[in-house]
């Protein structure tokens, strides 16, 4: 086995946020990302996708962990719009679209046992989110991108970490 590929009855499923929807513009987003942050005292703080990870970098909120793909709405984004990664813990990994693969599911886990790490994914990055999940510490919060809606902050505990393995289990191997 080398991946887990997304079937198309579990792409509906996924479309719903999995966590704390946060809709409106950035401005008041990161301000609810903040007081939850603030409440909460995650133990690590984990971005993922390219636009809520510069949102969170440029607000001077610690992340521990940047999960990107120099692409925001299946857009290439810009070499100067990209996010600047920090030199000392980067991780490059191949991760097609609809898929997890092994290879990316391990680099994540060595990343969040790494601090400021980044995570540069050739392919998609967005199924990445149930392994950040699933790999996370039950402290942690992640943070991810919900297209033409807002963000998702997702307070990983028992029931989310449930949640993201049976997801995975329900996808095709391969």
């Amino acid at each position: 086995m080398h991946r887990f590929r997304l079937p198309k009855d579990l792409r509906n499923k996924l479309k719903s946020p999995i966590g704390e929807l946060i809709p409106g513009p950035p401005k008041s987003s990161i301000v609810r990302v903040k007081q939850i942050i603030s409440s909460m005292k995650p133990s690590k703080i984990i971005c993922i996708g390219d636009f809520v990870s510069r949102l969170l970098v440029d607000s001077s909120i610690p992340v521990d962990l940047v999960v990107i793909d120099n692409r925001t709405m299946r857009r290439m984004r810009r070499e100067r719009e990209s996010l600047r990664v920090k030199g000392e813990n980067v991780f490059r990994v191949s991760n097609p679209a609809g898929t997890i693969q092994i290879a990316a599911w391990a680099a994540l886990s060595e990343a969040l046992g790494k601090p400021d790490s980044t995570l540069i994914v050739k392919g998609e990055e967005d199924l990445l989110t149930l392994a950040a999940i699933a790999l996370a510490p039950r402290d942690a919060l992640v943070v991810y991108g919900q297209p033409c809606e807002g963000m998702v902050a997702v307070r990983v505990n028992t029931a989310k970490k449930s949640e993201a393995a049976f997801l995975v289990s329900q996808m095709t191997r391969e």
